[in-house]
């Protein structure tokens, strides 16, 4: 481009966008990140958004050399501003608890994530290990589902299940598969391009100064809330098809590289 593009904030996804699992452990793709540092001291906001939830954002340690401008989380269903958090999906206790007593009869695990941390239904078995293997951490602890707030809940089971729980679920919940063992629950549809739009919204930009890069089919809603919609190299193919460009991919700093590009 002959002219550079006004940005002023960048929304990016974390697995295979800044975060590289072709190795174990995953590596962070740290020039990336500290060209995302650079662009901050120049005034532009930086926004992780991402499908897990704080608690597994910390423990991957990002944040413990990155610090953002904001969250978004669990796909769009909790948005942290600074410190405050400014939206949560929260499920009726009810619900919640309804969910586990079947996921209980099935043999099923379910965990149930809080604002800042989770746990488990039932001790961790095979699907929770498989899950956990692809996103490595520590497994939560077990605790009675009763009675507990929680913004979702993380369903432990493989495609066969999904006819079941999507007829016990009620009408306008949100149920994404994201692993062969692992899908998001809660009571309000929403998603990352949803959580976007509340962002703008508080922080009265624009989306024409928007900026968000992705891989996955979840990081295309992000595409249509912003102007500027980035498919990393290594994408799908239909993220790639949804997005206004296409960029390296992780391995080879594809963020930096289509934000040099661009700015």
């Amino acid at each position: 481009m002959k002219n550079a593009i006004d940005i002023k904030v960048i929304f990016t996804d974390i697995d295979w966008t800044i975060l590289d699992h072709r190795t174990r452990p995953p590596k962070f793709d740290k020039k990336s990140i500290k060209y995302l540092s650079k662009l901050q001291s120049k005034g532009i906001k930086v926004f992780l958004c991402t499908a897990r939830p704080y608690h597994s954002l910390k423990q991957i340690g990002l944040l413990d050399f990155f610090i953002p401008d904001g969250l978004i989380l669990a796909n769009g269903g909790l948005i942290i501003i600074g410190n405050e958090v400014i939206y949560k999906t929260v499920m009726p206790k009810k619900e919640f608890e309804d969910l586990c007593d079947l996921a209980k009869s099935l043999n099923i695990n379910i965990e149930g994530v809080r604002t800042h941390d989770c746990f488990l239904i039932s001790p961790a078995n095979d699907p929770v290990r498989y899950l956990f293997m692809a996103y490595p951490e520590a497994v939560p602890p077990v605790e009675d589902y009763h009675n507990q707030e929680v913004i979702g809940a993380t369903l432990f089971a493989p495609k066969e299940y999904d006819e079941t729980f999507q007829k016990h679920i009620k009408n306008g919940s949100h149920y994404f598969r994201y692993h062969d063992f692992g899908v998001d629950i809660a009571s309000e549809i929403h998603d990352k391009g949803i959580a976007i739009n509340i962002v703008l919204k508080t922080l009265n930009i624009s989306k024409d100064n928007a900026f968000a890069i992705g891989d996955d089919n979840a990081d295309i809603s992000m595409f249509n809330a912003v102007k500027y919609g980035v498919a990393i190299g290594n994408a799908k193919d239909e993220v790639k098809e949804a997005a206004q460009y296409i960029t390296k991919p992780v391995h080879k700093h594809g963020l930096r590289h289509i934000l040099k590009k661009l700015l």
